[in-house]
């Protein structure tokens, strides 16, 4: 490819005749619907950091990562901002000098804080699972410095599976002021176009929503059984009917607070990963789908997307 046939490409993407979204129904979604998720988010975020900092939480493995949790939930929040200023605010491309540089930015810090928002909350779902399940190994594998040694890890894993949209070869701006089509893959590769479109949100949707949500449910599920068993082992024989009733409820009640907290968690994050899969299978297998209807369905998953990080 030529001088004259990138130039004309860059043309190209910057004023797209063929895509006219509903105006009105981005507008309402990243202006409005953003503005409500940020109260909401960062007062959120900000009040659970200041809970986790006090010094009785802030020394164990499972307050520092809480702590975790809602610094990478206040980042995604943070990044969200350019969006709604561009989609909801301006109503148009903005930085088009350095686009492409903002598009490798802002897509590698998503889909890296994603990946480590959900896996943090493995974190905490394995740490409690093994409070219950070796009670004397507490001390010495719940540590907060253990914590730590498992919070790097898992972003070291985030870089290198994101670290392919910092490519400035592969990946960079494509519609720019469009939501979904803002950036993507560089037509300069069709191996990649192919595998960012088709391949990427499966992956995406594997390691960032479903397995994570598996491993939560099952390490909560059998923390109740664990805690059920003990209790019922150490149990005296003489016990008031009404205190087995409370710690009965009490039990049950954590147990559905965590499957409740899972199914939240996969019914924000993995809608956005699935609306991509089919429509880009869709795009791929005709040519009459209506990009303008992909753009429209793609904001309002991704605002739903943006509920996990706030709620």
């Amino acid at each position: 490819m030529d001088a004259t046939s990138n130039g004309t490409l860059a043309l190209a993407r910057q004023s797209p005749s063929f895509v006219h979204p509903d105006a009105t129904l981005l507008v309402i979604l990243y202006r409005y619907g953003l503005a409500f998720i940020f109260f909401i988010g960062f007062s959120g975020n900000f009040a659970s950091l200041v809970t986790f900092m006090s010094p009785v939480l802030r020394v164990t493995s499972t307050g520092f990562l809480f702590f975790m949790v809602a610094i990478s939930d206040m980042l995604y929040l943070m990044v969200s901002i350019f969006e709604f200023v561009e989609v909801g605010i301006v109503q148009g491309p903005i930085f088009l000098s350095v686009y492409d540089s903002v598009c490798r930015f802002r897509w590698f810090s998503k889909g890296f804080i994603r990946f480590c928002s959900a896996w943090f909350l493995v974190l905490i779902a394995i740490d409690r699972w093994l409070r219950a399940r070796f009670p004397f190994k507490v001390n010495q594998w719940c540590t907060r410095r253990n914590a730590l040694i498992t919070v790097l890890f898992t972003s070291v894993l985030g870089v290198g599976l994101h670290g392919h949209m910092l490519s400035a070869q592969l990946f960079g701006g494509y519609f720019p002021g469009i939501p979904s089509l803002a950036c993507g893959a560089l037509n300069q590769s069709f191996f990649y176009l192919r595998f960012f479109f088709t391949q990427w949100p499966i992956i995406q949707i594997t390691f960032i929503s479903i397995i994570p949500v598996l491993l939560i449910l099952a390490s909560s599920i059998n923390i109740y059984l664990i805690i059920h068993k003990e209790k019922n082992r150490i149990q005296p024989i003489i016990t008031s009917n009404h205190a087995h009733r409370r710690q009965t409820r009490l039990q049950r009640n954590m147990l559905l607070l965590m499957i409740s907290s899972a199914i939240l968690f996969s019914s924000t994050t993995l809608p956005i990963s699935v609306c991509q899969i089919i429509n880009a299978y869709r795009i791929a297998a005709s040519f009459s789908v209506d990009i303008n209807k992909v753009i429209n369905e793609e904001a309002i998953v991704n605002l739903i997307l943006e509920f996990n990080y706030a709620v």
